[in-house]
């Protein structure tokens, strides 16, 4: 693609598929392009209003979704553990929910870390 224009509908392509990705190279790879150019179209077209619009869009639809899967996987584990014949793989379930949970809080603009500040100040006269 060196020294072509890229049309609209590649742009919006890659674009899409960033934000759905998250990635350079599973974009590149999935559009068949190089990874070079995939990340010069997305930091060309980040900033535009129709991009901004998008990605939030995305991002709210992921958060929605992430949403209900925590919820559905929180239920699974109470009834999980409210019966005693099932055996479900728990630590598996777990690692879903907090994946799936910072994932959430990322998309939202959320912390996903635990931060503890403690300052002491000693007044010296």
């Amino acid at each position: 693609m060196r020294g072509k224009k890229t049309d609209n509908e590649t742009i919006y392509k890659v674009m899409v598929s960033v934000f759905a990705t998250g990635n350079y190279n599973e974009t590149a790879r999935q559009l068949k392009m190089p990874v070079n150019t995939v990340e010069d179209i997305y930091k060309k077209n980040i900033e535009k209003e129709e991009f901004v619009k998008l990605r939030t869009k995305k991002q709210d639809e992921f958060a929605e979704r992430a949403t209900r899967i925590i919820d559905k996987a929180l239920n699974r584990l109470e009834e999980s553990l409210d019966d005693k014949e099932e055996k479900l793989a728990i630590n598996n379930l777990s690692t879903v929910i907090g994946t799936l949970y910072d994932k959430r809080a990322l998309a939202r603009g959320d912390s996903t870390e635990n931060s503890k500040l403690d300052i002491n100040i000693t007044v010296v006269e």
